[in-house]
């Protein structure tokens, strides 16, 4: 399927903002944004999403994602609660989801970096080498990542995101259980409370090399 739709693409839908009212009407894929229409017991119900506002873009299969009980195209944005859709018509789900992911990828700007700073314990360098050699808890890919490194000073570790809406990103990954287990085995060597900072910020002092390295176009390095 063409990502760039040379006039806007109508479909009907059933869809819901966030622990909203169910609509009934139409998705409209237009150049630059998706639009959304329908009507609701309460009267007509409007909705315009760029698709670089989009940070995620997929099936939702959760107990909380389904529509109707059914799986639901899942719209995660920068801004404002997930929307999910049910368009009407066998294998539109998947068609959607992948001309949606396409636009989405297209327009977004995978320039922005976000580097997490951890205090490390004294003395703790060694046993923090050892956790970043088992790889993150995630799979950047499935992130959207670009690019993520860590690099390991003395007394810090700094992990560097890159890619689309990373900091919202983050947000997110912070309510992962897995993501929370992990942080226990590092609870001997943190030594404060990690804090958030623009990764152009860090390099003045990382000069070394990463102790791990990940790109899009090249996989994982240490």
């Amino acid at each position: 399927m063409n990502p760039r739709p040379q006039s806007p693409a109508r479909y009907a839908v059933a869809f819901r903002i966030g622990l909203g009212a169910r609509a009934a009407g139409a998705l409209v894929i237009d150049q630059d944004r998706l639009q959304l229409e329908g009507r609701t017991a309460d009267g007509r119900l409007q909705l315009s999403v760029p698709y670089a506002e989009l940070v995620e873009v997929r099936i939702g299969r959760g107990p909380e994602e389904l529509l109707n009980g059914r799986p639901a195209l899942l719209l995660v944005r920068q801004d404002g609660p997930p929307v999910q859709v049910e368009p009407f018509g066998i294998g539109l789900l998947h068609e959607l989801v992948d001309l949606l992911v396409a636009l989405a990828t297209e327009h977004a700007d995978n320039g922005e970096e976000v580097a997490v700073i951890v205090p490390l314990k004294k003395d703790r360098m060694a046993q923090a080498k050892e956790l970043v050699a088992q790889g993150p808890p995630f799979d950047p890919a499935a992130l959207g990542l670009t690019r993520h490194e860590v690099f390991l000073t003395a007394d810090k570790a700094i992990f560097v995101f890159a890619g689309a809406h990373v900091r919202a990103k983050l947000e997110r990954m912070t309510r992962d259980p897995t993501l929370w287990r992990v942080g226990i085995a590092w609870r001997g060597c943190i030594g404060g409370r990690p804090r958030l900072a623009a990764a152009s910020d860090t390099r003045p002092e990382t000069d070394d090399q990463p102790v791990y390295s990940w790109a899009a176009n090249g996989g994982r390095s240490q």
